[in-house]
Protein backbone atom coordinates (compact mmCIF):
# COMPACT_ATOMS: atom_id res chain seq x y z
CA UNK A 1 0.00 0.00 0.00
CA UNK A 2 2.63 2.11 1.01
CA UNK A 3 4.44 1.47 -2.41
CA UNK A 4 1.19 2.54 -4.29
CA UNK A 5 1.08 5.66 -2.47
CA UNK A 6 4.48 6.55 -3.30
CA UNK A 7 4.49 5.77 -7.19
CA UNK A 8 0.98 7.93 -7.08
CA UNK A 9 2.73 10.61 -5.43
CA UNK A 10 6.10 10.45 -7.59
CA UNK A 11 3.27 10.49 -10.83
CA UNK A 12 1.63 13.49 -9.90
CA UNK A 13 4.65 15.22 -8.68
CA UNK A 14 6.97 14.45 -11.34
CA UNK A 15 4.87 17.10 -14.34
CA UNK A 16 4.96 19.79 -11.56
CA UNK A 17 8.70 19.28 -11.16
CA UNK A 18 9.23 19.52 -14.99
CA UNK A 19 6.97 22.50 -15.60
CA UNK A 20 9.09 24.16 -12.18
CA UNK A 21 12.34 23.18 -14.08
CA UNK A 22 11.30 24.62 -17.99
CA UNK A 23 10.03 27.87 -16.12
CA UNK A 24 13.64 28.12 -14.67
CA UNK A 25 15.32 26.97 -17.50
CA UNK A 26 12.86 29.71 -19.44
CA UNK A 27 14.13 32.59 -16.54
CA UNK A 28 17.99 31.40 -17.34
CA UNK A 29 17.91 31.64 -20.77
CA UNK A 30 16.11 35.38 -20.82
CA UNK A 31 19.23 36.21 -17.98
CA UNK A 32 21.57 35.27 -20.40
CA UNK A 33 20.32 36.74 -23.92
CA UNK A 34 19.50 40.05 -22.17
CA UNK A 35 23.03 39.74 -20.59
CA UNK A 36 24.48 39.43 -24.02
CA UNK A 37 22.55 41.51 -26.11
CA UNK A 38 23.51 45.07 -23.30
CA UNK A 39 27.41 43.46 -23.78
CA UNK A 40 27.12 43.04 -27.59
CA UNK A 41 25.40 46.16 -28.10
CA UNK A 42 27.54 48.25 -26.18
CA UNK A 43 31.12 46.95 -27.84
CA UNK A 44 29.49 47.47 -31.12
CA UNK A 45 27.85 50.72 -30.73
CA UNK A 46 30.56 53.04 -28.74
CA UNK A 47 28.83 56.36 -30.09
CA UNK A 48 25.26 55.78 -30.12
CA UNK A 49 26.11 53.30 -27.14
CA UNK A 50 27.01 56.11 -24.71
CA UNK A 51 23.25 57.35 -24.90
CA UNK A 52 21.71 53.76 -25.25
CA UNK A 53 24.23 52.65 -21.75
CA UNK A 54 21.16 53.45 -19.29
CA UNK A 55 19.01 51.72 -21.55
CA UNK A 56 21.79 48.73 -21.52
CA UNK A 57 22.04 48.89 -17.61
CA UNK A 58 18.40 49.02 -17.71
CA UNK A 59 18.29 45.35 -20.11
CA UNK A 60 20.80 44.14 -17.85
CA UNK A 61 18.95 44.73 -14.67
CA UNK A 62 15.92 42.86 -16.74
CA UNK A 63 17.92 40.20 -17.20
CA UNK A 64 18.57 39.79 -13.46
CA UNK A 65 14.64 40.15 -13.00
CA UNK A 66 14.36 36.98 -14.80
CA UNK A 67 16.08 35.02 -11.69
CA UNK A 68 14.01 36.48 -8.58
CA UNK A 69 10.00 37.26 -10.59
CA UNK A 70 7.27 35.46 -9.00
CA UNK A 71 5.61 32.49 -10.39
CA UNK A 72 3.33 33.55 -13.21
CA UNK A 73 -0.62 33.53 -12.36
CA UNK A 74 -1.81 33.89 -15.57
CA UNK A 75 -0.34 34.42 -19.38
CA UNK A 76 -1.31 35.26 -22.95
CA UNK A 77 0.62 33.26 -25.18
CA UNK A 78 -0.89 33.59 -28.75
CA UNK A 79 0.99 34.84 -31.48
CA UNK A 80 -0.07 38.64 -31.81
CA UNK A 81 0.62 38.95 -28.31
CA UNK A 82 4.21 37.32 -28.33
CA UNK A 83 4.62 39.54 -31.77
CA UNK A 84 3.79 42.80 -30.34
CA UNK A 85 5.82 41.46 -27.05
CA UNK A 86 9.40 40.93 -28.56
CA UNK A 87 8.89 43.46 -31.28
CA UNK A 88 8.24 46.30 -28.88
CA UNK A 89 11.41 45.12 -27.17
CA UNK A 90 13.82 44.27 -29.59
CA UNK A 91 12.90 46.66 -32.29
CA UNK A 92 14.76 50.00 -31.60
CA UNK A 93 18.00 47.69 -30.84
CA UNK A 94 17.50 45.92 -33.93
CA UNK A 95 17.35 49.18 -35.72
CA UNK A 96 20.36 50.36 -34.56
CA UNK A 97 22.70 47.15 -35.26
CA UNK A 98 21.31 47.56 -38.77
CA UNK A 99 21.86 51.40 -39.26
CA UNK A 100 25.80 50.84 -37.99
CA UNK A 101 26.36 48.35 -40.82
CA UNK A 102 23.65 49.66 -43.86
CA UNK A 103 22.86 53.14 -42.88
CA UNK A 104 25.80 54.88 -40.81
CA UNK A 105 25.15 58.17 -41.75
CA UNK A 106 21.72 58.26 -39.75
CA UNK A 107 24.16 57.73 -36.26
CA UNK A 108 25.60 60.90 -37.21
CA UNK A 109 24.27 63.80 -35.11
CA UNK A 110 22.70 66.58 -37.00
CA UNK A 111 20.85 68.67 -34.63
CA UNK A 112 21.04 72.42 -33.52
CA UNK A 113 21.88 73.06 -29.62
CA UNK A 114 18.79 73.76 -28.40
CA UNK A 115 17.63 70.80 -29.95
CA UNK A 116 20.30 68.78 -29.06
CA UNK A 117 19.89 69.85 -25.37
CA UNK A 118 16.18 68.90 -25.11
CA UNK A 119 17.08 65.67 -26.52
CA UNK A 120 19.72 65.58 -24.13
CA UNK A 121 16.89 66.11 -21.34
CA UNK A 122 14.25 63.79 -22.44
CA UNK A 123 16.70 60.82 -22.71
CA UNK A 124 18.10 61.41 -19.21
CA UNK A 125 14.57 61.55 -18.18
CA UNK A 126 13.44 58.66 -19.75
CA UNK A 127 16.75 57.42 -18.29
CA UNK A 128 16.04 57.66 -14.97
CA UNK A 129 12.20 56.49 -14.94
CA UNK A 130 12.69 53.17 -16.62
CA UNK A 131 15.20 51.32 -14.10
CA UNK A 132 13.12 53.29 -11.35
CA UNK A 133 9.93 51.32 -12.59
CA UNK A 134 11.53 48.24 -13.35
CA UNK A 135 13.39 47.97 -9.50
CA UNK A 136 9.35 48.36 -8.13
CA UNK A 137 8.46 45.63 -10.95
CA UNK A 138 11.13 43.31 -10.41
CA UNK A 139 9.13 40.59 -9.04
CA UNK A 140 6.39 40.74 -11.62
CA UNK A 141 8.92 41.41 -14.38
CA UNK A 142 7.82 39.56 -17.77
CA UNK A 143 8.60 40.17 -21.35
CA UNK A 144 5.21 38.49 -22.62
CA UNK A 145 1.81 39.81 -21.59
CA UNK A 146 1.90 37.68 -17.88
CA UNK A 147 0.25 38.63 -14.60
CA UNK A 148 2.60 37.92 -11.27
CA UNK A 149 1.91 40.18 -8.50
CA UNK A 150 -0.32 43.64 -9.09
CA UNK A 151 2.26 46.81 -8.53
CA UNK A 152 0.82 50.02 -7.36
CA UNK A 153 3.77 51.54 -5.36
CA UNK A 154 6.69 54.00 -6.95
CA UNK A 155 5.92 54.91 -10.35
CA UNK A 156 3.04 52.61 -10.61
CA UNK A 157 1.20 54.90 -8.20
CA UNK A 158 0.96 57.34 -11.17
CA UNK A 159 0.46 55.46 -14.18
CA UNK A 160 0.49 52.42 -15.24
CA UNK A 161 2.67 51.58 -17.41
CA UNK A 162 6.26 54.06 -16.10
CA UNK A 163 8.63 51.76 -17.80
CA UNK A 164 7.11 52.36 -21.76
CA UNK A 165 6.89 55.85 -20.51
CA UNK A 166 10.74 55.97 -19.95
CA UNK A 167 11.30 54.72 -23.09
CA UNK A 168 8.70 57.26 -24.85
CA UNK A 169 11.80 59.86 -23.41
CA UNK A 170 14.52 57.42 -23.94
CA UNK A 171 13.88 57.25 -27.86
CA UNK A 172 12.09 60.69 -28.16
CA UNK A 173 14.96 62.56 -27.17
CA UNK A 174 17.61 60.10 -29.27
CA UNK A 175 15.25 61.21 -32.40
CA UNK A 176 16.39 64.30 -31.41
CA UNK A 177 19.51 63.74 -31.29
CA UNK A 178 19.74 61.47 -34.29
CA UNK A 179 17.18 63.03 -36.45
CA UNK A 180 16.02 60.81 -39.63
CA UNK A 181 13.24 59.76 -41.24
CA UNK A 182 13.89 56.03 -40.98
CA UNK A 183 14.51 56.01 -37.42
CA UNK A 184 11.20 57.99 -36.79
CA UNK A 185 9.39 55.18 -38.36
CA UNK A 186 10.69 52.74 -36.39
CA UNK A 187 10.01 54.85 -33.61
CA UNK A 188 6.02 54.91 -34.77
CA UNK A 189 6.05 51.29 -35.77
CA UNK A 190 7.65 50.71 -32.10
CA UNK A 191 4.65 53.01 -30.73
CA UNK A 192 1.95 50.91 -32.29
CA UNK A 193 3.90 47.54 -31.12
CA UNK A 194 3.70 49.07 -27.89
CA UNK A 195 0.13 50.16 -27.62
CA UNK A 196 -0.74 46.33 -28.66
CA UNK A 197 1.37 45.12 -25.98
CA UNK A 198 0.00 47.36 -23.41
CA UNK A 199 -3.89 45.87 -23.96
CA UNK A 200 -2.88 42.31 -23.88
CA UNK A 201 -1.05 42.61 -20.54
CA UNK A 202 -4.15 44.89 -19.08
CA UNK A 203 -6.24 42.09 -20.19
CA UNK A 204 -3.95 39.86 -18.16
CA UNK A 205 -3.51 41.11 -15.21
CA UNK A 206 -7.49 41.87 -14.98
CA UNK A 207 -8.07 37.87 -15.49
CA UNK A 208 -5.69 37.45 -12.90
CA UNK A 209 -6.56 40.21 -10.59
CA UNK A 210 -10.00 41.57 -10.30
CA UNK A 211 -9.38 44.79 -8.57
CA UNK A 212 -7.03 45.91 -11.45
CA UNK A 213 -10.07 46.88 -13.46
CA UNK A 214 -10.28 49.50 -10.13
CA UNK A 215 -6.84 50.49 -10.82
CA UNK A 216 -6.71 50.58 -14.78
CA UNK A 217 -9.68 53.10 -14.34
CA UNK A 218 -8.20 55.37 -11.64
CA UNK A 219 -4.92 55.49 -12.94
CA UNK A 220 -3.86 56.98 -16.37
CA UNK A 221 -1.64 54.79 -18.77
CA UNK A 222 0.97 56.59 -19.52
CA UNK A 223 0.42 59.98 -18.05
CA UNK A 224 -0.50 60.72 -14.70
CA UNK A 225 -4.03 61.67 -15.30
CA UNK A 226 -7.51 60.78 -16.39
CA UNK A 227 -9.69 62.73 -18.55
CA UNK A 228 -13.36 62.47 -17.53
CA UNK A 229 -14.63 60.12 -14.94
CA UNK A 230 -14.36 56.34 -15.28
CA UNK A 231 -17.04 53.70 -14.45
CA UNK A 232 -16.30 50.68 -12.39
CA UNK A 233 -19.14 47.85 -11.88
CA UNK A 234 -18.55 46.20 -8.79
CA UNK A 235 -18.82 42.39 -8.04
CA UNK A 236 -22.44 43.10 -6.43
CA UNK A 237 -23.52 44.76 -9.74
CA UNK A 238 -23.37 48.42 -8.43
CA UNK A 239 -21.59 51.03 -10.39
CA UNK A 240 -19.45 53.97 -9.07
CA UNK A 241 -17.32 56.52 -9.95
CA UNK A 242 -13.39 56.58 -9.97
Amino acid sequence: MASNVTSVSRAYSSPRIELSLARRASDWTGFIVFGAIGVWTLRRLPGVGVFLLPTLAHELFMAGAFLIRDREKAATRHAPAQVAAYGGTFLVFGFFHAARIFWPELLATGSGPLVATLGGFLWLAGSLLAPWSLWTLRHAFSLEAQARRMVRSGPYRHVRHPIYLGYILQYGGLLLLYPSNVFAVVLVVWFGLTLIRMRYEEQTLAKAFPEYEVYRCATGALFPFKIGKAFVRSGNGKVATV
